[in-house]
Order: C-alpha cells, then sequence, then structure tokens
C-alpha cells in the first residue's frame, strides 16, 4: 500500500524536559504536574490534535458503486452456496478468494488517518496496524489492530473504525509521566502505573518526582500521594529509593535521608513533620534519619557509603 504524504520524522522524537523551576516542590509538581514541551509549532495548530492522512487517489463514485455491487453480489452469492447460511463450510475455502476480490474491486484500505499521538511516531502505530496484510476492509480485525497499538509504550488507549468504503480511523490517547525513575544509569520516564514510556538524555532534568531502585515505578504512585499530604515533607522531596522491594528511603534537601519503615511510610511522615524533636531534624543537614523500628527512631551522621540523592538544580 502507497504511504502518501511520507513518513513521519516522530520516530525519533524524544520529549523535551521543560528547565527545572528551583522553588518547585513534590506538593506543587503533583498538584499540577507538567508535560514535556511540545514540538515548536504556530499556536494556533497546538490546541488541535495532531492528525496525519495515508491515502490513495480513487474515484469516490466508482467505489460507492463497486461497493453496492460486491455487497449485493455477496450477499446473493453467499444465499445460493450455502443454502440460506445452513451449509456455511462448504463455501469456507473461497473466503480467501473472496477476500483478494474485495481488496481489487475497491474495498482495499486505501487512506488511514492518525489523530491523539504526541510521542508515539506514525511509523510505530502503522507497523502495530500491519497495514501490508491487513488485506480488504472487510476481513480488517480491528480488535487485534487496537490491542497491537496499545502495547506501544506512550498509548493508554486507542480506537480503530472503519469508514467505508475505503478507509480507517485511528484516535490514539497518549499516557501522561508522573515521576522519573533512575535504572542502570539512565533515566526514564514513567506514568502511574510504573510503565516506562521513555529513556531521556543524560544531563536532562524535569519537574516531576525522581524515583530509583528496582520495583520502584510500580510502587511510587501510592508513596508520592502519601507525600503530598505531609507539606513540610513534600517542599524537602528530592528522591524516593526502593529498597530490598519492601520499603522506601527519602532523600530531602540539605543531604537528609530518612529510612521509612515497611507498611509503616504514614507513621513516619506524619511524626516527621511533627513540631517536637523528631521533626526538627527535617530541616537539619547531612544527617540520617532512621524510623524503620516501630516507636523508637535514631539519628546519625552519613556514612561514606550512604548513597546521595541526584542534584536537581
Amino acid at each position: 500500500m502507497q504511504q502518501v504524504g511520507g513518513a513521519s520524522d516522530s520516530a525519533q522524537r524524544v520529549p523535551k524536559a521543560l528547565p527545572l523551576d528551583p522553588n518547585a516542590t513534590l506538593h506543587s509538581t503533583l498538584s499540577n504536574p507538567p508535560l514535556v514541551d511540545p514540538p515548536e509549532q504556530p499556536l494556533a495548530r497546538t490546541m488541535l490534535p495532531r492528525r496525519r492522512v495515508y491515502a490513495r487517489h480513487t474515484s469516490l463514485g466508482r467505489k460507492v458503486g463497486l461497493t453496492l455491487f460486491m455487497c449485493l453480489s455477496g450477499a446473493l452469492g453467499f444465499s445460493l452456496l450455502t443454502n440460506g447460511g445452513k451449509e456455511t463450510r462448504a463455501v469456507a475455502s473461497l473466503l480467501p478468494e473472496m477476500d483478494q476480490l474485495n481488496y481489487w474491486t475497491g474495498l482495499r484500505i486505501e487512506q488511514v488517518s492518525l489523530s491523539g499521538q504526541r510521542f508515539t511516531s506514525d511509523s510505530d502505530v502503522f507497523g502495530a496496524i500491519d497495514l501490508p496484510n491487513a488485506g480488504s476492509l472487510l476481513t480488517f480485525n480491528a480488535t487485534e489492530a487496537r490491542e497491537r497499538v496499545e502495547k506501544l509504550p506512550w498509548v493508554k488507549s486507542a480506537a480503530i473504525s472503519r469508514i467505508y468504503p475505503a478507509s480507517l480511523e485511528v484516535r490514539i490517547t497518549e499516557r501522561r509521566p508522573s515521576a522519573v525513575w533512575t535504572n542502570d544509569g539512565r533515566d526514564h520516564l514513567v506514568d502511574a502505573s510504573g510503565r516506562v514510556l521513555s529513556a531521556l538524555k543524560a544531563g536532562t532534568n524535569v519537574r516531576l518526582p525522581r524515583l530509583s531502585g528496582a520495583g520502584a515505578p510500580e510502587q511510587a504512585q501510592a508513596l508520592l500521594e502519601m507525600i503530598v499530604r505531609f507539606p513540610r515533607v513534600a517542599e524537602r522531596f528530592e528522591m524516593a529509593e526502593r529498597v530490598g522491594g519492601r520499603r522506601w528511603t527519602l532523600h530531602l534537601k540539605d543531604g537528609v535521608t530518612v529510612h521509612l519503615g515497611a507498611d509503616r511510610e504514614a507513621v513516619a511522615l506524619a511524626a516527621l513533620s511533627s513540631p517536637d524533636d523528631l521533626g526538627k531534624f527535617l530541616t537539619a543537614r547531612n544527617v540520617v534519619v532512621d524510623l524503620r523500628v516501630p516507636g523508637r527512631f535514631t539519628v546519625r551522621a552519613p556514612s561514606n557509603t550512604e548513597p546521595q540523592a541526584q542534584n536537581q538544580s
């Protein structure tokens, strides 16, 4: 199938991060989470869904006439060959030939429009639809194609509609990044479900909460929503580290490290936000506060092997 209009260059489009706001906090970020910059374009066009159309030029009158002819002929032929539908097995072998006939008589897919995608490349969507093997419009399996499109990293949902006589319309809703996850020395955008969306270029800073450690993306949303409830902690938050797949360590401003106990995060955050003796360590410098043991806390200086949060300034 010829693709008129050319291939999109969005396969190489890496989300460009907004400059880091030095006054941004976890509280302000989660309340109004920023998104990466869209491609530069005139203001009037940024408010419309991006659409790509791939089409072949064919006479509409010819396609409509052929479509009506094929529908009537097909219904009559099916009734005659199967005795009113009672002997469908007898004509099963004719289906591939009928599909080929539909293709050459005007029911082939000649135009596909894409809309809604921002970071998903057109080529990836067309690869998931598998146009070379799509067959005719009548036999195109929209459900299977939609499932393949929704497996693409940025795609949250997709809808595929047949538009007779020879078109498909694909509408995509993309996922929204909610955090930056550091893994094996690289930063990745992840969404609230923990799905990895794409890698970020080295040195790129975005106004999103930062995570590290195996399993952090899948478990982070509940922790981040909890931290927002404690503004004193949220405004000093820098990174949450998943430890051993079961608990969290928070890295705050001025070198404050807080070890949280498994399934006791809310209790620890409430104690850390209090104005008593424990709360004063929230604004200290270069200390480690251990809250893993219920009813007890310890404070010490960091060791040389203590991991440090990444500097976001």
